[in-house]
């Protein structure tokens, strides 16, 4: 019985040496938390600007990249420094409205036309088919720029995201070749539409097309286009305010919405 209550007693007094040295230590970090977060908000413009400051360190993972669409940001890594992570959380925020996105005349004909083209130039249209080569076509400099957000870090996480049935690729063909396509990322009634490639005209116009219908089919309710007055312009972008963007991504997110694989029909 003394034995027992000894050891009971060592017990006792080890766990308030722990709470005690838990305390001291808490205490005195306290100050310095505060004196860092305070000089940081200072540095950045605010709260939320150190927020994301602190968010860029973190190492890129298909849940930093999920953690951010559901706060209503899209992470993307720096161009200059990879290891960095730019939260973007712009004031005004560009989508397409699922129900009501226009078309220009010039891709309507193109659309209409296709089905007498000749064998050679008929586009073929698949949905997530081969998600990884359209993503690394996406992921190529064009023009005069030598870099890309899209680096190796980003395609592995989002081909993991793809394995979960979150990633997805509406894709154009030609003779069986990938000329063109679109990827982004639902998460239920929410798309987001990250990037696009074409190696012949029109190929990357139609498929982001064939999404647009679809993402209407399949009962979508917001269109994350990323920044405001881009080219998607001329697929009546609407630039959202960002609280308002906020409050329809809550209900998005919220809705059962799933991404099918169903190729849509064109009806003119």
């Amino acid at each position: 019985m003394l034995y027992l209550i000894h050891f009971f007693m060592e017990i006792s007094k080890n766990e308030f040496n722990t709470i005690l040295s838990d305390n001291v230590k808490h205490y005195s970090t306290r100050p310095l938390q505060k004196l860092s977060h305070f000089a940081l908000t200072k540095i950045s413009g605010g709260k939320e600007n150190a927020l994301l400051w602190s968010y860029g360190q973190f190492k890129l993972s298909p849940f930093l990249i999920i953690q951010g669409f559901l706060q209503g940001m899209y992470p993307i890594p720096n161009m200059n420094n990879a290891k960095i992570i730019d939260w973007y959380d712009p004031e005004l925020r560009g989508t397409i409205p699922v129900q009501h996105f226009k078309i220009q005349k010039d891709l309507q004909r193109r659309l209409k036309k296709e089905k007498f083209q000749e064998p050679g130039q008929k586009f073929e249209v698949r949905i997530n088919t081969n998600f990884k080569e359209t993503i690394i076509a996406c992921s190529k400099p064009r023009g005069k720029k030598t870099k890309t957000w899209l680096t190796a870090d980003y395609i592995k996480c989002a081909l993991e995201l793809h394995q979960m049935g979150i990633t997805h690729s509406v894709e154009t063909y030609q003779n069986g070749v990938l000329v063109g396509g679109v990827v982004g990322i639902a998460i239920n009634g929410c798309f987001a539409s990250l990037s696009l490639f074409h190696t012949v005209d029109n190929a990357s116009k139609i498929a982001f097309y064939y999404l647009l219908v679809k993402l209407k089919e399949d009962g979508f309710m917001l269109h994350d286009s990323g920044a405001a007055n881009s080219w998607f312009s001329q697929y009546g972008l609407v630039n959202m305010p960002k609280e308002e963007f906020r409050r329809n991504l809550i209900l998005a997110i919220a809705a059962p919405v799933t991404f099918s694989n169903k190729v849509p029909e064109l009806e003119f």
